[in-house]
């Protein structure tokens, strides 16, 4: 048996600071539990300014093994904890996983001393490896994982589960985390602070949008109702859990399985509330779904519309219809059910006129909510290679770190241009009588709406921060 010790950094910012439960560290803490190990989760979140309990934890309980989950807005704190673990047990090995280092092997080996990365998803890969470093067998060629090899980097093609080997994980490792910190925190659903669970009931997404990196694959899998349903109940009736957020990449991909699990919700989990924070695809829902998931008990829901160009859609390979998306909108307000979407501004070859309408389209419509963000080009994505010849080899990632501080523009306007886009957005849309009154009436924690204005305020007036 083995101690090991699960990592989740975090990216910090005072006006911008959500997090949500690290749903594969659980997962394969669940896995790593069921082998024999002994594992603990650390999450960053709880002490991210300066990491003195991270730094207590490796001192005190010294892990024979690390595993670090990260995105790319957490790289600068990655860092950090790197040289936390190097100073306190030089030898231990550390292995990087999450769309970041899955994206970029090379560069969690070369530049951010991991000793391993584990490319796609971990739950049965991070174990394979723990089982031959004890064993002392070989490790270079453990499907799904990249390392150094006789001073070369070696990368074998990463591992997805089939949807057999989904079903048959464990529950994620809920006992592994402090759910306090979760209940004080904003997450992702962008509802405010209180006390809930995120559940991951499909995985992978058939889109090929060029700005995802598509970590979990590109074929949807998807989870049994009865598995999701079993993971709720004992969530609720273990746990105490009432809210719940659903962060699928799709969860409406497969219609006939959507139905089921919203079906055994409503009657098996009467008085819950859902949070759709993303993964619902407006154009492959109908009017009529929206008020099924308002009966089964849906608060709020978020639509990712990016661009109302149809040359864009088709550019970035999203392809959304968008007459079909303002049905899905329309209906879900309809319904009661809080609707956020999410547009990007700045695409590669973006007109100001193109920018523009997209921003018309928001404004025009009935969203309580909205957030534009600006385009960024993630390494690993096919964005970032339709970006290349505007983008110098050198940038730093700090100015790739952040959708409202990016520094980097790769669209066709001028930067003061995409910054005037970018403004008279949040002003536009948001300063307007009849959306804030509805803002007031449907916000389901109204009393949290200041601190939501001055985070649109900061968008407005970056308070100092430059934004391209």
């Amino acid at each position: 048996m083995s101690k090991i010790l699960l990592i989740k950094p975090r990216f910090y910012l005072p006006e911008f600071y959500t997090i949500t439960q690290p749903m594969g560290l659980m997962y394969i803490g669940a896995v790593l539990r069921k082998a024999g190990h002994e594992v603990k989760i650390h999450d960053c979140g709880s002490d991210c300014r300066d990491l003195r309990v991270l730094r207590r934890t490796i001192t005190r309980w010294k892990p024979d093994f690390i595993g670090v989950s990260i995105i790319v807005t957490e790289l600068e704190q990655t860092r950090e904890i790197m040289r936390i673990i190097r100073g306190i047990l030089p030898d231990v090995p550390v292995t990087f996983g999450g769309p970041w280092p899955s994206a970029n092997p090379g560069e969690s080996l070369k530049t951010f001393g991991a000793d391993f990365v584990v490319i796609g998803e971990g739950e049965l890969v991070f174990p394979e490896l723990v089982e031959a470093l004890n064993k002392g067998l070989p490790t270079e060629s453990i499907a799904g994982t990249a390392s150094v090899v006789d001073g070369r980097i070696k990368i074998n093609p990463g591992r997805y589960l089939t949807e057999d080997e989904l079903n048959a994980l464990p529950f994620p490792a809920w006992d592994l985390l402090d759910h306090k910190l979760y209940a004080k925190m904003p997450s992702g659903a962008v509802v405010g602070c209180r006390h809930y669970m995120a559940i991951v009931t499909s995985r992978g997404c058939p889109f090929q949008c060029a700005y995802c990196h598509r970590t979990m694959g590109k074929i949807f899998r998807k989870r049994t109702a009865q598995s999701v349903l079993a993971e709720m109940e004992e969530l609720r009736f273990r746990y105490g859990f009432k809210e719940f957020e659903i962060i699928d990449d799709c969860f409406n991909v497969d219609r006939e399985r959507m139905y089921a699990v919203l079906t055994g919700i409503q009657n098996r989990l009467c008085g819950v509330k859902l949070h759709f924070a993303n993964g619902l695809r407006a154009d492959m829902l109908e009017p009529e779904d929206m008020l099924f998931f308002k009966q089964a008990g849906t608060v709020s829901v978020s639509f990712a519309i990016e661009t109302s160009s149809p040359r864009l859609q088709k550019m970035i390979h999203k392809n959304l219809n968008i007459d079909k998306a303002i049905l899905a909108i329309n209906a879900a307000v309809d319904v009661g059910i809080y609707t956020s979407g999410f547009f990007m501004i700045g695409f590669p070859t973006e007109s100001y006129e193109e920018a523009s309408a997209t921003v018309d389209f928001a404004v025009r419509s009935v969203l309580h909510r909205a957030a534009f963000y600006l385009v960024t080009p993630f390494a690993g994505t096919e964005l970032a290679k339709m970006a290349a010849q505007n983008i110098n080899d050198a940038v730093s990632p700090k100015k790739m770190t952040f959708y409202y501080t990016n520094t980097l523009n790769i669209s066709s306007m001028s930067d003061s241009d995409l910054r005037k886009v970018i403004r008279h957005a949040y002003l536009r849309f948001y300063f307007n009588y009849k959306r804030l009154l509805n803002l007031v009436i449907y916000h389901p924690q109204f009393f949290q709406l200041p601190r939501y204005a001055f985070l649109t305020l900061f968008k407005i007036l970056p308070l100092g921060r430059r934004t391209v």
